[in-house]
């Protein structure tokens, strides 16, 4: 096994989305009714980015990249790791344990349903993977663009990449 500490950057761009997928038929039956809000005006923003460090493992099967999640993630107190199979680098993992416990699975035109449990309560999300490109072995970068919604509220689109350098 290659462990190595790195420094990530994270940068992160978020929309509202008009897609929803609770609310898809799941063997011939309606998930649920979808909510009718009024929708709220959003201001467009821009990605956010961050820096961190951490570490970087590299076995025969498996590659993990791990970091602390910070303040600016609203999820101080998490710890994160993003981890693929070798032979699937299509299906990539995110896993977070501390003040938010969540496992996300994104993998290109599947829909994987998640508990996120906070300090609060646990509520379900669903994750909706539109593309995975995954070239960290070789350009060092995941770039994952998805969406999620939490049942019955607005959905959002993520696009979210990480780009590790060796310090």
């Amino acid at each position: 096994m290659v462990k190595k500490s790195i420094r990530i950057k994270l940068t992160s761009l978020r929309e509202a989305s008009d897609d929803s997928f609770f609310g898809q038929f799941l063997d011939g039956e309606l998930m649920y009714e979808p909510l009718e809000d009024e929708p709220e005006e959003e201001e467009e923003q821009g990605p956010i980015e961050m820096f961190s460090e951490g570490e970087l493992y590299v076995t025969e099967e498996r590659v993990i990249i791990a970091y602390d999640e910070s303040e600016l993630t609203g999820m101080e107190g998490s710890h994160t790791q993003v981890r693929f199979e070798r032979s699937q680098p299509g299906l990539v993992t995110m896993m977070r344990h501390g003040t938010v416990n969540t496992i996300l699975v994104f993998e290109k035109g599947k829909r994987h349903i998640c508990t996120y449990q906070t300090e609060y309560m646990p509520f379900e999300i669903c994750v909706l993977t539109k593309e995975v490109r995954n070239t960290l072995l070789t350009n060092g970068r995941i770039e994952l663009d998805y969406i999620v919604e939490i049942r019955g509220a607005q959905a959002e689109r993520t696009q979210f990449t990480i780009e590790i350098f060796e310090n």
